[in-house]
């Protein structure tokens, strides 16, 4: 991607945004969720001597519902200063691999903490349209699982965009605008992912291929072969929460989600005389978790669900590479890890896009197995599917 972009993307950020966020809070209204309450600035005509030497001045900018997004910050206890520093800061913005089929670019801040990602106009539409609905439910449910949203912005080049930009499918033609949403990083931690999961409950498609199986690849559906024990009030309070969120997404007519997850291995510890079922289970060594701990853990105050959740993973076998089956245990195989996961990709609407997909691809699969599904039977089928990942530990 063109440097200039993401250069422009930061000043933009570090230009409105800081100024933005000086100013006295106040009450939201309905219109600072319009998307046409936006700022446009033109570097070039503003204060261009402000700017380090060297850097990028013709380009626009188009900063969307800065107060909604700002409440959203404070909701997700970002500090103002952090946030400027981790997207703004001196350190460039690394690109990362997209799971994904829509042509987007992911890019993380420097200290783990932030995900950049590029946005259709389609995109940009639903976010601004569902951006009511989804304050009010991530301030009704404090533990929800739904991706966190920072910000939404828009730059345009005055001189055009180079080739390389325009052949992107993030790139909108017809006003020349390269779109952006800053949210959490769903797998920010301190501890190595061992292995990453992109999951939608269904079947068709959802393996990656030889040449993507590596240590660092982003596993599908038909690649998982664990189930994830956790104490039962956990799983409970887990799935109820699923619940709420994906009905949610089902009334703003939202499909095509997954869950990602992120999966630390524990080290096993030596020398451990305890075995009891919540220490030792089948090979289970580590003893640093027990259910009553995972109990106490959730009801902290400061709890989050999908971030260091204590599980414990037993590896299972498949019939075969259709089979969405996950109840044929290894007996032996199994290991206590630390889960991180959340919902993202929340903004693809059943369009006639998707509905032409479905249609096409039901001919040639079983419509149960396909991606593209209306906003409820994808609910339905993701629920039952997660419901199968996450057991009850007994």
């Amino acid at each position: 991607m063109n440097y200039e972009i993401l250069q422009a993307l930061q000043l933009g950020i570090r230009h409105f945004v800081g100024q933005y966020m000086v100013l006295p809070k106040k009450e939201l209204s309905p219109n600072d969720f319009k998307s046409t309450q936006s700022t446009w600035i033109q570097y070039s005509k503003q204060n261009p001597k402000s700017l380090p030497p060297g850097t990028v001045t013709d380009f626009q900018w188009k900063d969307y519902c800065p107060a909604v997004f700002r409440h959203l910050q404070e909701l997700g206890n970002i500090d103002y200063s952090d946030y400027m520093l981790s997207v703004c800061g001196h350190e460039t913005l690394m690109e990362i691999s997209s799971p994904g089929k829509s042509g987007s670019l992911l890019f993380r801040s420097k200290d783990d903490r932030f995900v950049i990602k590029t946005l259709r106009q389609s995109e940009v539409k639903v976010l601004c349209e569902m951006l009511p609905n989804y304050l009010r439910h991530v301030e009704q449910y404090g533990a929800s699982l739904l991706i966190k949203l920072y910000g939404l912005h828009a730059v345009r080049p005055i001189g055009g965009l180079k080739v390389n930009v325009m052949k992107l499918n993030f790139f909108d033609a017809f006003t020349a605008r390269v779109y952006f949403v800053v949210m959490e990083n769903v797998l920010q931690s301190d501890l190595y992912i061992h292995r990453c999961y992109d999951l939608k409950g269904s079947s068709q498609g959802r393996t990656i291929s030889k040449a993507e199986d590596h240590e660092r690849a982003t596993f599908k559906d038909l690649d998982l072969d664990f189930l994830f024990y956790l104490e039962p009030l956990t799983r409970h309070k887990l799935l109820a929460q699923i619940k709420n969120d994906c009905k949610f997404l089902e009334d703003q007519g939202i499909m095509d989600y997954s869950l990602l997850l992120g999966m630390h291995i524990k080290a096993q510890s030596q020398g451990s005389n305890n075995t009891t079922r919540s220490d030792t289970v089948q090979g289970c060594n580590d003893s640093e978790w027990a259910p009553a701990d995972i109990c106490l853990i959730r009801n902290r105050p400061d709890a989050k669900f999908g971030v260091k959740m204590p599980a414990r993973a037993v590896r299972v076998r498949r019939n075969g590479k259709d089979d969405m089956a996950l109840d044929q245990e290894v007996e032996g195989e199994c290991c206590n890890v630390l889960l991180y996961f959340g919902i993202i990709d929340i903004l693809q609407g059943y369009n006639m896009r998707k509905r032409i997909e479905h249609a096409c691809k039901a001919i040639q699969y079983d419509s149960v197995s396909i991606s593209a599904v209306s906003p409820k039977v994808y609910s339905a089928r993701f629920q039952d599917f997660l419901f199968k990942v996450f057991q009850e530990e007994l």
